[in-house]
This record gives structure tokens, sequence and C-alpha cells, in this order.
């Protein structure tokens, strides 16, 4: 009889143990973990981080091109940003920033910074320049429009997998030709790593010439005739650069996360340096 009780016991254990979902968690549906994501954002007052992007871009008939770069980020509660950027090999040193009194960006060959019309402009202008940097949690922390959790319905589940040994959900979704690939904390469910794969031609989008007028203005530039074809010759040559057809693989890593430390304006604040320098860390 106790040989039998035995037997029982050993069987309901195996069985417990076999039985999906008994001991582990209960992983959140995608739309609940992005969810989850963007509430975590929303009740940050701050957040910095230090980290690295790195791309692989292949063009028909081209060898292949890596570049690295380095960013740092300081965001605050209402509109306080400071991106930092640079990539060594290509001489781009650079920063967006606002401290409360206004946007403002500069790059190697500005003597000054440029101010911007607003947040958005001055985030967008820095996207490409800074390896996407000045766009990602940026974007997520302050809701704007190009912000990557909105554009997430047919996201779905990859394998889990851990960054710096912080285990992760891993989220992929689709958009156009850009296939996008998230690695989420499980325990603080922030984005630690962000993996853009490009394939083929990419279309610009259309620009009207009153969208182009607050372009240039945005630059500190008078809206004229000449300036706005001098833009749209400039972007139908940039167009024409991505009709080719590259292969782009874009991963940029989140480290040194901190969240709610106590950040001033004068942490978000600068002293231009000379251009050749860049600016001051």
């Amino acid at each position: 009889m106790l040989k039998n009780i035995n037997s029982i016991a050993v069987f309901a254990l195996v069985l417990s143990v076999a039985t999906p979902g008994a001991t582990a968690e209960t992983r959140p549906s995608v739309s609940d973990l992005l969810a989850q994501v963007q509430a975590t954002y929303d009740k940050m007052q701050s957040y910095s981080s230090a980290g690295d992007v790195t791309s692989n871009t292949t063009i028909p008939g081209f060898a292949q091109q890596e570049l690295h770069s380095t960013f740092s980020i300081k965001l605050a509660r209402p509109d306080l940003y400071r991106i930092e950027w640079e990539m060594p090999t290509m001489m781009n040193r650079g920063a967006v920033w606002s401290a409360g009194d206004g946007n403002f960006i500069t790059t190697p060959m500005q003597a000054s910074p440029t101010q911007m019309k607003d947040m958005s402009m001055a985030l967008g202008m820095a996207t490409g320049i800074s390896g996407g940097a000045a766009n990602t949690i940026p974007s997520i922390f302050f809701r704007l429009n190009s912000n990557s959790l909105k554009r997430s319905k047919d996201a779905a589940f990859g394998p889990d997998a851990a960054i710096d040994g912080d285990p992760c959900y891993v989220i992929t979704k689709k958009a156009g030709t850009i296939r996008t690939t998230m690695w989420i904390s499980e325990k603080s469910k922030l984005i630690r790593q962000i993996r853009d794969d490009s394939t083929g031609p990419t279309r610009m989008p259309e620009m009207t010439d009153n969208q182009l007028s607050e372009v240039l203005q945005s630059m500190g530039q008078k809206p004229t005739a000449e300036g706005i074809k001098s833009m749209r010759a400039m972007m139908a040559a940039q167009q024409a650069w991505m009709n080719v057809g590259a292969t782009t693989v874009r991963i940029e890593a989140q480290r040194q996360v901190v969240v709610n430390a106590t950040l001033r304006k004068a942490d978000f604040a600068t002293k231009i340096a000379p251009a050749e320098k860049g600016p001051p860390r």
C-alpha cells in the first residue's frame, strides 16, 4: 500500500512539472507588454543612459561598411533633454538639447548651434546623424509621433534572450521594408536593445513647399524659392541612393540606465566648443 502511495506521489510531481504553465510565470500578451513598457516610461521623471550603435550596410557592387558610434541620453519632465553622440571614424560628434530655453542642435561643421522650431523637429534632425539614438528612447519617453511603440500592431514574440545578463522578452515587428526587434527587460520593462533590419529600396515621404519652408525656417534659414529648390535636389539625390537597394542591420544597445535621478536644467545646458572639437562632455 505504501509503495502505491509513493508511486502516486511521484507521478503527481512529474505531472505538475511537465504541465505547461503550472509553475512558469504567465507571459503577457504582446499588446499588454507594450502597454506596460509605455506606462513604465510615462511614470518616469527622468531617464539617462549611455550606449552604442553598430550599423552594417551592404550595397550591391560595393564592400560592406560597418560603423560604430556611442551616445549618451538625458531626459526629464516636462521637456528637458540632451543627447550626445560620437562616431570617430566619420569625425561625427554632436548634440541636440533643450535646457528649457529652446531646442538646439550642433554638429562638427557648425561654428554655433542651430535653434530648431520645437522638440520634434530638433530630435528628427538629429536622428540620422546620431545613428538613431536621438529618436528611439526620447520618442517613447515624450510620446512623440515617431514613437515606435505606436506602430506595433503586428508585433509578435520571438525567443526570450538576455542582454548583459538581464532576461528579456523579445518582440519583432515589421513596417514597410524595416523589421524591428526589441529586447525588453522582463523585470524593469525597459528597452535594453533594438535591432532594425532594412532590406530593399526605401521611399522617402513626399513633402510640400510649405513643409520644406518650415524645415528651412527651423534651421534658421530664409525659405526662399532657391532654398526650397536646393533642398528638393538634395532629397532627390538621397532618394536615388536609397533606390539602390541597400541592406542595413542596425543594433542600438541601452547601457548604464538610470531612472528617476535628480536632474537640473544645468545638466542639459552646454557651452559650445569650437566646431573642430565638437561639444564638450
